[in-house]
């Protein structure tokens, strides 16, 4: 059931237009409840503004940025603060540790003050708070610094495609979230190409600080904000927005669909340089080459799934085949008689692969909401299955493999596969079901 206060409310900014249509994404009757005031009040993208893609794409890759460069940065926190490897994975988990429990309240936020706001509103506080940090007299100083970084990142990780989605036509729209998809793979593997060359870990976060703020600059000049878009919304209509879209068990299901593949993704990436160096025995430099090339192949599954998507492949289907080749490649990748060379090629195909999932997850997210208005909170809870991957991944491998050694990581990686392949399925019908009841 639609709330009619809900369904009367005009988006502020994600879904501005009606739903994506088209071969695979076909939305036309959910979106069809008392939109009449939404349109009237709210400007429809009749044709895509590149230079408004162009921006978001780039302030998404520079906020990734912060996301690699804490890899690259352990060896000298390590020697600058002589903290404990334990210590120092929490400058890694910080982002992910604040969208657990975040992704939702940003959606809120999103919703109530307009997408294109707290996009710039989140790219101002990764910047500061990359450039607090390189000044930290202390590990406590650099460790809360990050925490804050983790909360910029997170709001623009929901209100990035929420923008993006309301200046992108309805044709392109496939195309152009592939495109997008690639920010989290393109960002972790520049910082781990580049990270190293600048001598220290301070001139990283200084830099990655002057980028993430140089991108909100070009962002307020070229995205401007759209007229007869409301910038504030009742409080009053929060909970039952909240009801409905936690009542959209598609939503949960791509939600989780998201957590699997993180688990998967992040259970390889996360120790993948320390897993090169002991099968291959070569150096950490080496090590750290390949492993950059490893997560930018995830970039081709990214841009792949645009085209599958416009091909008319369904959401569902791409989400359960991508969890199956991963869970199966990842198996392969852990067997102890495995050769090495075969291994770096499963690596490659491992990550390449599943860019698939991500973008298919995101250009379909919007869409799960019961009603336009309430699109940022779905995409705010599917952001939030995501993160939950991120912590989950390296944890899980962690303690499988400190237990039995890499090969025990096979069954973890079937287990989760299985389930990401169910879920992709139950998102599949569920959302034939919603469509039809629509």
């Amino acid at each position: 059931m639609i709330d009619p206060e809900l369904s009367s409310t005009p988006y502020q900014g994600a879904m501005s237009k009606p739903a994506p249509r088209g071969p695979a994404c076909d939305y036309p009757t959910a979106w069809q409840v008392n939109m009449s005031e939404t349109i009237a009040t709210s400007p429809v993208s009749s044709q895509t503004r590149w230079a408004a893609v162009s921006c978001i794409v780039i302030a998404s890759i520079a906020s990734a940025l912060h996301v690699g460069k804490a890899t690259i940065a352990i060896p000298w926190l390590q020697q600058e603060f002589d903290a404990s490897m334990a210590l120092l994975s929490w400058v890694m988990s910080a982002f992910p540790m604040v969208g657990v429990f975040g992704g939702i309240i940003a959606g809120v936020l999103v919703r109530n003050w307009g997408d294109r706001r707290l996009l710039l509103l989140g790219l101002l506080i990764l910047g500061i708070a990359s450039i607090a940090g390189a000044q930290a007299p202390s590990f406590a100083w650099l460790l809360g610094t990050r925490f804050i970084e983790g909360l910029g990142f997170m709001i623009v990780v929901v209100a990035a495609p929420a923008l993006l989605n309301r200046v992108t036509s309805e044709d392109r729209h496939n195309m152009v979230f592939g495109l997008w998809s690639t920010f989290m793979a393109g960002g972790i593997a520049l910082s781990m190409l580049f990270g190293p060359m600048l001598g220290g870990w301070r001139g990283n976060w200084y830099l990655t600080g002057g980028l993430v703020l140089a991108a909100a600059l070009s962002l307020s000049v070229f995205v401007k904000q759209d007229k007869g878009i409301p910038q504030e919304s009742s409080g009053q209509r929060l909970l039952p927005a909240l009801r409905q879209v936690l009542g959209a068990w598609s939503t949960h299901a791509l939600a989780l669909g998201f957590t699997s593949y993180n688990i998967l993704f992040f259970a390889l990436m996360a120790f993948l340089p320390s897993f090169l160096m002991q099968r291959l025995g070569i150096s950490v430099a080496a090590a750290g080459l390949i492993s950059a090339a490893i997560v930018a192949a995830n970039i081709l599954g990214n841009l792949g799934a645009g085209r599958l998507l416009s091909q008319g492949l369904r959401p569902g289907w791409l989400v359960a085949a991508t969890a199956a080749a991963m869970g199966c490649m990842g198996a392969g990748i852990f067997l102890d008689d495995m050769p090495a060379t075969l291994v770096v090629v499963l690596c490659f195909a491992f990550s390449a692969v599943a860019g698939i999932m991500p973008a298919t997850i995101l250009a379909t997210a919007p869409a799960t909401a019961p009603i336009p208005s309430l699109a940022p909170l779905s995409i705010g809870w599917v952001v939030q299955g995501n993160y939950l991957g991120q912590v989950l991944g390296p944890l899980l491998i962690g303690t499988v493999v400190g237990a039995g050694g890499w090969s025990a990581a096979i069954l973890l990686m079937l287990v989760v596969a299985i389930a990401g392949v169910a879920l992709g399925l139950a998102f599949d019908r569920l959302d034939s079901a919603q469509k039809r009841e629509r």
